[in-house]
């Protein structure tokens, strides 16, 4: 072999080096870009092959104060003669609701409202009325009404919005206040 032969060998090895090194140096150059072009927020320098984490949180909270739940009787007194009046008067247990899930335990939602987890509350109940016989003097808790929405959220370096739930309600019964109607 003689070395104008070597040498025309060891140029066009050196060429295909460098031919090679800048196609794969582009092709780089474009999966980045087109990662970036995906990924709106995407940060440079920043590896999108992070630990994926979750959580989610409350949104739209709105309350009601002095609502009357209805849907928990916490005492009764029927009427049994005509013309008596009927009393109520002693310490209750009132029901906390409070709707959870997609993504959020009972008590991070109680905690979020600012609200115990527990789920009643003792409640004393003093009522009396007039009530005709057959009819009955029946006490309901008031307390706070929430309605809320819950988001959840999944993490890579990058924050994504995965859902958010339908409306979502909890009761807190206040522990000295009642309705007293007559059914």
């Amino acid at each position: 072999m003689r070395l104008s032969s070597t040498t025309r060998i060891a140029g066009t090895v050196l060429a295909l080096s460098a031919a090679l090194l800048a196609t794969a140096t582009a092709a780089h150059a474009s999966a980045r870009s087109a990662h970036e072009d995906a990924s709106p927020t995407a940060k440079p320098g920043i590896s999108t092959r992070a630990a994926v984490g979750k959580y989610s949180k409350l949104i739209n909270k709105s309350k009601q104060t002095n609502y009357t739940n209805q849907k928990d009787e916490i005492a009764r007194c029927t009427a049994q003669t005509k013309g008596m009046t009927c009393m109520i008067n002693k310490t209750a247990s009132a029901t906390r609701t409070i709707d959870a899930g997609f993504g959020l335990s009972r008590g991070a939602v109680a905690g979020s409202l600012n609200i115990s987890q527990a789920k009643t509350q003792s409640v004393a109940v003093t009522c009396s009325s007039p009530v005709k016989k057959g009819h009955s003097l029946v006490a309901y808790p008031i307390g706070t009404r929430y309605k809320y929405k819950i988001e959840k959220h999944i993490t890579t370096p990058l924050d994504y919005k995965a859902g958010t739930s339908g409306w979502k309600h909890a009761f807190n019964p206040a522990p000295a206040k009642v309705s007293c109607k007559v059914k």
